[in-house]
């Protein structure tokens, strides 16, 4: 093993947050019947790109779910396009804290609504990695946040759940986030924010899905994605 590989592999075994919470907190089997459209960090490009414009329209969902760092001419698109009673969005720490109250989007942050028998709950922003203004926490704050949110079936953020301390601060993810999926063993956390598409599991069986610009998430009980 060259000494990149073994120091990567030693920061990982001192720094798992994982490794800090209760393992024996197993996820919840998600029970439910459920098809989203998720949207998440199209800066612009949804108000540009015809072929991100033509998955909105041809898409069949229950609920649109919106994930931050949205532009102005994406949300208009949006809003020409999608029902508003079929919206919940969070902002992004790209948003400015006012832009869903302008356009009378309803605000997951810190709440957690039921829809078809399915409670989903929602986290703003990511980790303040900078001292502007912005929508964001430091880890102890989104710990003391999400301490206040009712469990949910599934978690909407932003934000990725932190893991692993790579010392990327805008990328590395919350620790509120694991927090409350370990506490209230959510089965299923989808979020945006690092700009890729893919799926993985917690140690505690908690699925999580990133997702990049337009995709449908189908749920069902026992199966997903």
């Amino acid at each position: 093993m060259g000494i990149f590989s073994f120091l990567k592999k030693q920061k990982k075994e001192n720094l798992d947050y994982e490794s800090t919470l209760n393992s024996d907190l197993k996820a919840r089997d998600f029970n439910g019947d459920i098809t989203l459209l998720i949207i998440a960090d199209t800066h612009g490009s949804l108000a540009l790109n015809k072929d991100l414009q033509k998955k909105v329209k041809d898409a069949k969902y229950d609920l649109c779910c919106v994930l931050g760092d949205i532009h102005d001419y994406d949300y208009k698109f949006i809003l020409e396009t999608v029902p508003k009673e079929k919206i919940v969005a969070l902002l992004g720490n790209h948003d400015r804290y006012t832009l869903l109250k302008e356009y009378d989007i309803e605000d997951l942050n810190g709440k957690v609504i039921e829809f078809n028998n399915i409670k989903i709950g929602g986290i703003q922003g990511c980790f303040r990695y900078k001292n502007d203004d912005f929508p964001s926490f430091t880890h102890e704050e989104s710990i003391d946040f999400m301490n206040n949110m009712e469990s949910c079936d599934i978690l909407l953020s932003h934000d990725k759940p932190f893991i692993f301390d790579y010392k990327d601060l805008v990328h590395d993810g919350l620790k509120g986030i694991t927090k409350y999926l370990y506490d209230n063993q959510v089965p299923i956390n989808i979020h945006g924010h690092i700009h890729d598409s893919y799926e993985s599991k917690l140690k505690n069986n908690t699925l999580v899905k990133g997702v990049y610009l337009v995709e449908i998430v189908k749920l069902k009980t026992g199966k997903t994605w």
